[in-house]
């Protein structure tokens, strides 16, 4: 698999796609790994050398999975971060979170979509399209919000509570 080190203007419009969730300056060093696949290095190592070991051990495993730029299937690019880079970015991230309570959490971690209640769709109403899930203080994925008030999951499945 080929690796590409983004360079300053393609990381700069990655930071804008998921500005949804705040405005971010990162050190990081981005790789795209894969078709969408992003990662950020904060390593010791220059682009040179990143290619040069990639060349002799092709690895695609620098760095931190960070997230995916995505192009739907009406062409628009969509992005979204992991929940690593969420837990990275926690103190940076500041717009598009929505708090789930115990009974949501727990459709969520079996790997379900979540339905907001009334009282949640009205304080969540200025939300669009991809934001951070939260439950108290800890960031638990990135999800979807829909017109219909429903949470998309985008939670990986090796996450997921079994039974």
């Amino acid at each position: 698999m080929k690796i590409d080190i983004l360079d300053s203007t393609k990381k700069k419009a990655f930071l804008e796609e998921v500005s949804y969730l705040g405005k971010f300056k990162l050190p990081y060093l981005f790789i795209s790994s894969g078709k969408e696949t992003l990662r950020a290095y904060s390593g010791h190592l220059g682009t040179d050398e990143i290619m040069k070991i990639w060349r002799h051990y092709p690895v695609e495993g620098f760095g931190l999975y960070f997230g995916k730029l995505i192009i739907d299937r009406h062409g628009r690019k969509e992005a979204r971060l992991s929940l690593d880079a969420l837990h990275l970015l926690k103190e940076l991230i500041t717009e598009n979170i929505i708090e789930l309570n115990d009974e949501q959490l727990q459709k969520w971690f079996r790997g379900n979509n979540v339905e907001l209640n009334e009282e949640q769709k009205i304080k969540y109403s200025k939300v669009k399209d991809y934001c951070a899930v939260k439950y108290k203080d800890d960031f638990i994925g990135t999800g979807k919000l829909t017109n219909q008030g429903i949470v998309i999951s985008f939670l990986p499945k090796e996450r997921w509570i079994k039974n």
